[in-house]
């Protein structure tokens, strides 16, 4: 199905996801000692599933969904808590025993947990 696109397809949706982890993820982290640690998601994201599609022997459409998913997940789950993220970052610096707010935990793990899954499902229905 989605697979069926072209290498070269899935190269420039992968480049554009990329982009577009990197502007979002530039704009949502607020705290200036992480902003340029963001750089560093692509490159990891390539390395891990580069290497989990070389050892499955996946196709590189199918690493290349994988990837761009994964690009795209991060700035979804993250941009509706931004705020809250950075004031429980600088409220822990102040008190390092203050925990993190629990409606920011709750929105991420539930959102993870529903666009792994929706991916999951792509993935296995573009297979």
């Amino acid at each position: 199905m989605f697979l069926s696109l072209s290498t070269s397809v899935w190269i420039l949706i992968a480049a554009a996801a990329t982009v577009v982890n990197l502007v979002a993820m530039q704009w949502i982290i607020q705290i200036p000692k992480y902003k340029k640690k963001q750089y560093w998601m692509p490159v990891i994201g390539i390395g891990i599933l580069g290497v989990r599609g070389l050892a499955q022997h996946n196709a590189l459409p199918a690493t290349l969904y994988l990837y761009a998913a994964v690009m795209v997940m991060m700035p979804l789950m993250l941009a509706p808590v931004r705020s809250t993220i950075t004031r429980d970052h600088y409220r822990w610096v102040e008190d390092p025993t203050t925990k993190a707010g629990k409606g920011a935990m709750v929105w991420i793990t539930v959102s993870a947990v529903v666009m792994l899954t929706a991916v999951g499902v792509g993935y296995a229905a573009g297979v």
